[in-house]
């Protein structure tokens, strides 16, 4: 039971230290298409926006925006829901986190059951 909390305090850090470089590294090696999410997850912030409210403060055109946004929900970074006929798009930590902690956690758990 100790390991496990240890394990998830491990978990939670490592997200907590995690750099939108790193993040944009989880998708892609490209450093052209890094620098292009990092602008996606700055425009996002704690905001909603809509694929044409992206699209204007982006300027990427919309092919390539629809490719990151699945990109980026792939990792769940990004979620995305229907709201008054409108498709709104949001950066959600709570879903990352767990992706990371689902997606690592046994690798953490053996690195500390290791040490």
């Amino acid at each position: 039971m100790a390991k496990d909390l240890h394990a998830q305090s491990v978990s939670l850090r490592s997200v907590n230290a995690m750099g939108l470089n790193d993040v944009a590294g989880m998708v892609t090696n490209d450093s052209g298409t890094k620098v292009k999410i990092v602008n996606v997850l700055n425009v996002l912030g704690k905001k909603q926006l809509t694929l044409e409210q992206l699209l204007d403060a982006t300027d990427f055109n919309e092919r390539y925006l629809r490719f990151l946004i699945t990109k980026l929900r792939s990792i769940r970074l990004i979620m995305g829901e229907k709201r008054s006929n409108k498709y709104l798009y949001y950066l959600s930590y709570e879903s990352f986190t767990t992706y990371l902690k689902t997606k690592y956690s046994d690798a953490i758990y053996n690195l500390v059951k290791r040490g």
